[in-house]
């Protein structure tokens, strides 16, 4: 800050406080007023509109798409606008990165614009930032309120072909994602499935697998699926065979 803004700065201060309300009553009025209106809003929307209970978790399905909490829908946006192969990229761009960068930002800005100016219009460089920042906090949050939520169980593989049509319409109507994991979700009861096709086992192991899992695992838990058609459980042991090498899930 330079001696003559000083000067003014001093002068400004002095005439204010001369002319300025003392701080007791007439500053702690106007705080217990705001306070006392702000905790009536805050009362009167929960008795307004109360918290819905759902219906209870089964941990087993996979019908059920879970949702953040509003304040949570910008990193559920960035997570979305970093997806990518590697699973830990959008973790350590929208939970570490963005909003540590966002954060220091917002700490540096006094420190940056020094300017004693107090009118708006004085401090540019300050009101871009906190326009971009809460700008840009706005619309992801709206784009996560609005967003439409990837369908429960829903696979997509790449290439798509009608073996994989099949497939994913199996994978949703059997209970396979509550033990196995297939794509970015799924149990830790299995094995993961996602390389299962690098092993090589051929399309006819994992249709005998399917119908009589003991019989090419022995002492194996999972469930036969030996109810399931001849073209879906071809088409599924078709798409096993292939994935990690011909098929991947998006």
């Amino acid at each position: 800050m330079k001696k003559a803004q000083q000067e003014a700065y001093k002068r400004d201060y002095a005439q204010a406080k001369k002319e300025g309300k003392p701080f007791f009553p007439y500053a702690i009025y106007k705080d217990h007023i705001v306070a006392i209106l702000c905790f009536a809003w805050i009362i009167g929307m929960a008795i307004w509109h109360r918290v819905e209970v759902g219906r209870p978790i089964y941990e087993a399905t996979t019908d059920f798409v879970p949702r953040p909490e509003w304040y949570f829908f910008f990193l559920f946006e960035l997570l979305k606008i970093f997806k990518g192969d590697n699973f830990l990229t959008p973790v350590i761009m929208a939970t570490f990165i963005v909003p540590n960068v966002l954060m220091a930002l917002l700490i540096l800005t006094p420190f940056i614009d020094r300017s004693p100016e107090r009118r708006i219009e004085k401090r540019p460089f300050a009101m871009a930032v906190a326009i971009i920042i809460f700008t840009s906090l706005a619309w992801l949050t709206y784009k996560g309120a609005t967003s439409e939520a990837p369908a429960a169980g829903a696979l997509k593989f790449t290439p798509s072909d009608a073996n994989t049509e099949i497939a994913a319409r199996v994978i949703k109507q059997e209970p396979c994602l509550s033990c196995h994991v297939i794509g970015a979700s799924g149990g830790s009861l299995g094995p993961n499935l996602n390389n299962i096709g690098s092993q090589g086992k051929g399309v006819q192991w994992h249709i005998d697998h399917l119908k009589n899992p003991s019989s090419k695992v022995p002492g194996s838990a999972m469930p036969a699926f030996a109810a399931l058609s001849e073209p879906d459980l071809k088409a599924l042991a078709t798409v096993m065979d292939g994935m990690g090498t011909k098929y991947k899930v998006d």
